[in-house]
Order: C-alpha cells, then structure tokens, then sequence
C-alpha cells in the first residue's frame, strides 16, 4: 500500500489543479489501485454511483446549511439558547471571579502554562507594558510544546504533575529572574482545560464550586485555592488526588527540580485567550475563541445581562462586568444541521448530547467526519476497488491536523 508520504504529496498535487479534498483523495485512491494487489476488486456493478455523483450529493449535504436564510434561522435559535443560559442553564454561561480585564501597563516576568488535550505548552513571559521605551509590551523569553499522548495520559496522580514539573524546569530554569529560592517564587498563570472547583475561605464567605473558569484577582489578599477534580479525556492525573489544592500539588512539584512557583491565577484556555489579547489591545476585545480540539468563548459581559443567582459570591459587588466561560460546544442542540454522518458519529458516540456544537466544528470530529464521507464514497463509488484501507476502517484514524496540513500547504512549500 502507497505510503502516508505518497498519499499526501497526491493529494496535494491534485488540491493543486482546483480539486476538491474529497476529489484529492478519491483520485488517489482510484490511480493506487494498479500498484496495490489488496485492491484489486472490481467495484459493485449494482447501484454503483461515479465519483462526480458521489461528490455532488455530498457537496449539497454540506452547504445547504449555509445558505443565507438558513445561517440567519439557526443564528436566532442560537441567540434564544444563549440567553437561557445566562439566566438559568448550571451548566454553561459560567460567570468567573475576574471582573476587569488587563489594562496593558501590568510589568514583570511570568510563567504561563497550557494543559489542553494534546499539548503542554510552556512560556516564561516578560511583560513591559505599553510605555516600555518604544518596544513590544510583552517578550517572551523561553517558550516549548510538549506532546501529550495516551502514555502521558495513563499516568496517574502526581506522575502526571511530576512531568509537567519536568517540562517547566526544562524550559525556564536556564532564563527565569525568579523561582530559585522560596522568597522569590516564580508567578505562574495556568490555563487548565479541565474541570475544577474554586474554594473561597470561610473567612471571607462559603465555599462556592464553580467549574471551568476560575480566575482569582490577585489584588485580593487570600490564598489561592483550587481543587482538582476528574479530568475526562482519558486523563489519569485526578487519580489518588480527587479535591487535592492544585496550587500545592504543582508546587511540591515543581520544588523536585529546585524551582519555586506560586500559582497566581488559573483560567481555562478560552479566558487566557481573552485575557492576553485584552492586555494588547485593552480596549477593543471583548472576547476570546477557541478553535481546536475543541471550541469555546469566553466573553466579558455586562453582570446585567446574567441571572444574579449564577454569579458567584464574591466581596465587592460594584462591579460592571464578568469574564463568561460560554461552554459554547454545549449549544445547538436539534437546532444544528446534521448530516447522515454527523448522526453516524453521534451514534457512536459515549456522550452523544453533550457537547453538540463540537461535532460539527471542532478538531476533535471533524477528522472523523471525513472519514466517514471517505468511507462512503468507497462504497458507492468502487474507489480504491471498493475495499476500504485497514488504516481508514477504525475510528478516528483520520485527524484534524492532517487536514489542516492540506489546506495550509502552498505549491512553494512542497517538494513535487
């Protein structure tokens, strides 16, 4: 069978004479036939469709749903939903603790961490502020990713915590200002796309949990308190350490490698999104998107336009606006379009109502989704004799980041 090198560089070549993915890939398939002996079988003579039908019928199916009148119909919908979670939905609209977003003039050298899905990603910043002598505002001075894979994943409790501990030290130790002695900790921001629960010290009010979006403004004088609670996605690290502060579990950490850290604030990925663009531009964002392996927004919203038995407690309540974690992939509902293979993958799925939105735009399923029309199109067509690859039979064989592989590649960028 052809090589994943050789797929590629076909399907690129074709993407090149204005052939659509689907096309790319079918006429690969159609012109491997020859040099592979697994795929000599004829196609179906009954009810067989040609490949110009197939990607007609599939075209349709895709963008019908974005016709102008259609686009207009769910937008009102989806307006309609988001309003009631604002005022009532426990699970999503979450308004977080942080009321002010960057003003641009904040200064200093910071460790910024990213747990997501997939990737660690790592940053020692310094931030000069806007007035800093003509220069950029924010430099950062030592940054790497790490891959998570299933082998990370399995690792369990403090295994996991011990090699992010790793990959900070790694990446930091060499340029950090701060963090070498227990007087001058290095300030750590962490986005954690996990759940969490954020306890308040019952000296100021009750313990309040509120998922996802914890943020705590640092000018309050109390300590940091974040409980670690099941992670999903096939993560191990919540085992053994279930309602454990995450604060000292990455300090103790951390201080493995001689590198002491405070946890200053803790945000999921769509907030430190807002939060970074907001201390470049201070005043024109208003809200942070993310499209990866998921999706999701944070907004910063009127406090008016929330149901004030969702916001959290919290000692000074003049304020004007909130940071909102939307859960935005939670929306849609029976509202969204759904294809025959958007139903398929929803069929398979564990947790099929979830988070509808995500089937249809993250990078998580929209892999899957290719591969189901793929898959169909071997059957109706004869492609590739008909017999669909070992490698394209299994689930989720076909991801994101090789699609996206294709759609960024430029004839100048590979070797033909």
């Amino acid at each position: 069978m052809a090589s994943l090198r050789d797929l590629l560089l076909a399907v690129i070549k074709s993407l090149f004479r204005g052939r659509s993915f689907l096309q790319a890939l079918l006429a690969f398939w159609t012109t491997s036939t020859e040099s592979s002996p697994t795929l000599r079988e004829p196609p179906s003579k009954d009810g067989s469709t040609s490949i110009s039908d197939f990607l007609a019928k599939a075209e349709s199916l895709l963008l019908d749903p974005t016709q102008p009148n259609k686009r207009r119909a769910l937008s009102q919908k989806l307006k309609l939903e988001f309003r009631e979670g604002l005022l009532s939905n426990p699970a999503c609209m979450l308004p977080s603790y942080h009321t002010e977003l960057p003003t641009g003039d904040e200064s200093g050298q910071y460790l910024a961490v990213d747990v997501g899905g997939s990737t660690l990603r790592v940053a020692l910043v310094d931030l000069k502020g806007r007035g800093s002598s003509g220069g950029p505002e924010s430099v950062i001075v030592s940054i790497d990713t790490f891959n998570i894979d299933n082998d990370i994943r399995a690792l369990k409790g403090r295994a996991f915590f011990d090699w992010m501990a790793e990959k900070i030290y790694q990446t930091v130790a060499k340029d950090s200002r701060q963090g070498h002695c227990a007087d001058d900790p290095l300030l750590l921001g962490l986005s954690w796309s996990f759940p969490i629960e954020y306890a308040i010290p019952p000296r100021i009010m009750s313990i309040h949990p509120l998922k996802h979006t914890q943020c705590h403004p640092r000018k309050q004088p109390t300590p940091q308190t974040y409980l670690l609670r099941p992670m999903g996605k096939s993560f191990h690290a919540a085992d053994g350490l279930l309602n454990q502060n995450l604060s000292s579990i990455l300090q103790t950490s951390c201080l493995h490698h001689n590198l002491h850290v405070s946890l200053s604030a803790i945000v999921n990925d769509s907030s430190a999104t807002l939060l970074s663009a907001a201390y470049s531009h201070p005043s024109t964002t208003t809200f942070g998107l993310i499209l990866g392996t998921g999706v999701n927004i944070a907004a910063y919203l009127p406090v008016t336009t929330i149901s004030p038995s969702k916001l959290p407690p919290r000692p000074q309540t003049l304020a004007t606006h909130v940071v909102v974690n939307t859960e935005l992939g939670m929306f849609g509902g029976p509202s969204l379009p759904s294809t025959k293979w958007d139903k398929t993958l929803k069929a398979s799925h564990p947790r099929p109502d979830f988070q509808p939105l995500e089937h249809l735009v993250s990078g998580f399923y929209l892999g899957e989704v290719a591969r189901l029309i793929l898959v169909d199109a071997i059957h109706e067509t004869g492609a590739f004799g008909g017999v669909v690859p070992d490698s394209l039979a299994r689930e989720y064989t076909l991801d994101a980041k090789t699609l996206s592989l294709l759609e960024r590649c430029s004839p100048s960028a590979v070797p033909l």
